[in-house]
């Protein structure tokens, strides 16, 4: 049986809340977590429903991925 993803799975892991928001390319509701470790953090969105990685649920994540990298 798959552990379902809850703030309990995520910290356990070492993630940490940073705040609630929304998805700039489709307007979800997202939280979003710091990656565990004290170098090269990052910050990965969740689905606030359920906890999930947003990208693999978001319509517009190809579309957001090539807007980011343009802006670097």
């Amino acid at each position: 049986m798959v552990e379902p993803k809850t703030a309990e799975y995520w910290t356990a892991r070492g993630y940490l809340f940073h705040r609630s928001g929304e998805c700039e390319a489709c307007c979800a509701k997202v939280e979003f977590w710091w990656t565990p470790g004290r170098r090269l953090r990052k910050l990965v969105p969740l689905d606030a429903a359920t906890l999930e990685p947003h990208w693999s649920s978001c319509p517009n994540a190809r579309e957001f991925r090539s807007l980011q990298a343009g802006a670097a």
